[in-house]
């Protein structure tokens, strides 16, 4: 909440324009602190999910500066995982964790196979049978280089298609052929590692308005996807010296299409999309702040984080105070378990931008309260505010709470069939 005047002068010094918190309501101006987790705060929530709908739903359909005949444009939903790490407890809709007749141990003497029947929201789903065996290190560098593998995979899949397509396999011929528009979330599985989420479009060379080769196809979109996922690699640096990692080997794709059509429709593929970037992490595996030391860990984490994840974060720690992972900044993460970045993040030429929704919402409010642009020669701004307080009083959280809910509602609940299985969660 602030306080505070902005005052517009003319050249002779005159007041032509006045805006003072006093002639709001409650006497303050109140700005949205626009975080997108519902934890956080709910009404921010709310709103960033329905600007994540508009930005994936305009990229698939058209509107919002995109043009309509991106629609015709060969276009797929997407999920890539990560590779094992070691055996890990799973859920399996009441079957057994991992049945094993012949009962094996590790060398450390721990049993690699589990007769329970874990139920989702059990804290043992996702944890190593054997935290000694387990690649916890390995798990950290994949997830902060998690960003790395998926730009090498928007690479790799636009050069299977010009394969699939009868072109010469190289970079000149990609980017003279078309060009690969996407936008993608990132979700953390019960182990631990992030994967992710995204809707492919396939445009031709100039972007939306220029269509795909006559070639491509969703289908053949679809085949190159699941065929580009096995030759993504890129190097890293572990202790033991370098290495590579991968993506893993469930990778799943299937078209979006019209109502009515086999795979997902756009509305389908944009709320899913938009879930997954506000909703909260309910499994207790990241913290929504960093962390300032690894005492932060454990004081974080009484009754907010499951033990495999608190063991992450210390191994995300350790290793950010080495000099081999100091490129990697792992310690600055280590509440995100070394994942980097944005949790949602889209190719230039996909759709508009968060900024432009904003921009258009605030010049639409401005309007539809009587409010013109001063634009002319000569004149000045000069404003004055001061910081009052955060968060909203009892009355104001009241009034806000009851407008979320009551946009929760008419959303409707959401379709089963949206919430796909984790992919990843055999490991």
């Amino acid at each position: 909440m602030l306080m505070g005047h902005t005052l517009t002068r003319d050249a002779s010094g005159a007041v032509v324009h006045r805006f003072t918190s006093a002639d709001l309501p409650f006497g303050v101006l109140m700005l949205p602190c626009r975080n997108r987790r519902e934890s956080v705060c709910l009404p921010c929530s709310l709103l960033h999910n329905g600007d994540s709908f508009q930005i994936v739903r305009s990229g698939l359909s058209g509107g919002k500066g995109v043009p309509a005949e991106v629609a015709a444009h060969p276009r797929a939903f997407v999920t890539v995982t990560a590779p094992s790490f070691g055996l890990v407890h799973r859920a399996r809709d009441g079957g057994v964790c991992r049945a094993r007749r012949d009962k094996p141990v590790c060398p450390h003497g721990r049993a690699l196979y589990c007769g329970a029947r874990h139920v989702a929201g059990d804290p043992v789903v996702g944890s190593p049978l054997c935290g000694e065996c387990y690649d916890w290190a390995g798990l950290v560098v994949w997830n902060s280089s998690a960003g790395g593998l998926w730009w090498r995979y928007v690479k790799e899949l636009g050069r299977e298609l010009v394969r699939l397509g009868g072109l010469p396999v190289t970079d000149h011929a990609v980017r003279e052929a078309l060009r690969v528009s996407y936008a993608k979330v990132a979700e953390f599985q019960r182990r631990g590692v992030a994967h992710f989420h995204a809707v492919v479009r396939i445009d031709g060379p100039e972007g939306p308005g220029d269509p795909a080769p006559a070639w491509v196809t969703s289908a053949l979109l679809v085949e190159a996807a699941k065929a580009a996922g096995p030759r993504v690699s890129m190097p890293v640096v572990r202790l033991e010296g370098p290495a590579r990692i991968g993506l893993g080997v469930q990778l799943d794709a299937q078209e979006i299409g019209a109502v009515g059509a086999d795979g997902m429709t756009d509305a389908a593929a944009a709320s899913y999309l938009a879930k997954y970037i506000t909703k909260d992490d309910g499994r207790g595996l990241i913290l929504p702040r960093r962390l300032l030391s690894e005492a932060g860990i454990e004081h974080a984490a009484r009754g907010a984080l499951v033990p495999h994840a608190r063991a992450l974060m210390h191994t995300a720690w350790l290793l950010g105070g080495l000099e081999t992972y100091a490129p990697l900044r792992l310690r600055q993460w280590a509440h995100q378990l070394g994942f980097r970045g944005n949790v949602v993040t889209k190719s230039r030429m996909y759709s508009t931008t968060y900024g432009e929704l904003r921009r258009a919402r605030s010049e639409h409010r401005a309007r539809a309260n009587g409010i013109e642009p001063i634009e002319g020669e000569g004149l000045a701004r000069e404003s004055h505010w001061r910081f009052v307080a955060q968060g909203l009083s009892p009355d104001l959280r009241e009034i806000a709470d009851g407008l979320a809910e009551g946009t929760r509602m008419r959303k409707g609940p959401r379709p089963e069939w949206l919430d796909l299985p984790e992919a990843g969660d055999a490991a």
